[in-house]
């Protein structure tokens, strides 16, 4: 059973204030990376739990320059506008930079509280290895029904509630509306990258750094057992 998740309105709804940098700082966060192929978007996502039960959204997607030309007329949308506005990083060369992605999560790690960086376990390399080094505590994350149904239910009250302050990133908008989900006979939730429309990077990452944080935050005996699904 697939099918869309969360409408484009939605999501909009939840563009609740822009995002202030300065009142971030020090404050815990938890991150999400999905690592992509290196022809391809890379996505890095903090999520900022806040003290009146929102949480922030600060998105940072990095794509290899000599290819943003052809991507933007196969994907329909502006990656080098996005990049001149400051929505993306386009590095050099054809394939993704791995030491610009690296430099940003030292820099994101200098400047909040980070306490969990999630990793999809099957597409890690040797970049994790070496924010290990540097001291980033990197958690490896499933893409499967166990490490996914959590996180998605989580998004979705967040969505629900207005909770989930995005600031209206436009790169993680056009993941959010390309996301197709897939849903099991017993309710458990998962992205499906075949069916879904171009990239979802973002929203993956996303979902890692909400689960990494209910992760640290939540009782093995989740509230979400009993929950229905609900698409938006």
């Amino acid at each position: 059973n697939e099918t869309k998740w969360i409408s484009d309105e939605a999501w909009m709804e939840n563009n609740l204030a822009p995002i202030n940098l300065e009142e971030l700082k020090g404050r815990p966060c938890y991150a999400g990376l999905d690592l992509a192929s290196i022809r391809d978007l890379t996505a890095l996502v903090l999520a900022f739990p806040m003290d009146d039960g929102t949480i922030n959204i600060l998105p940072y997607f990095f794509s290899p320059k000599e290819t943003a030309y052809m991507r933007s007329r196969k994907d329909k949308v502006d990656y080098p506008g996005w990049a001149n506005n400051g929505f993306m990083e386009l590095t050099p060369g054809s394939v993704t930079d791995y030491e610009f992605v690296k430099a940003k999560i030292l820099e994101v790690a200098e400047l909040y509280d980070l306490k969990a960086l999630a990793f999809d376990r099957w597409n890690s390399s040797t970049l994790i290895l070496q924010l290990m080094d540097e001291g980033i505590p990197c958690e490896p994350w499933g893409q499967g029904w166990v490490s996914m149904t959590a996180p998605c239910r989580e998004i979705e009250r967040l969505v629900l509630e207005k909770q989930l302050n995005h600031a209206a990133h436009p790169v993680l908008r056009w993941n959010m509306s390309n996301l197709q989900v897939k849903v099991d006979p017993s309710n458990n939730i998962r992205f499906d990258k075949a069916k879904s429309q171009d990239k979802i990077d973002g929203a993956v990452a996303m979902a890692m750094a909400i689960g990494v944080w209910m992760a640290s935050d939540t009782p093995e005996d989740s509230r979400y057992e009993d929950d229905g699904l609900i698409f938006i």
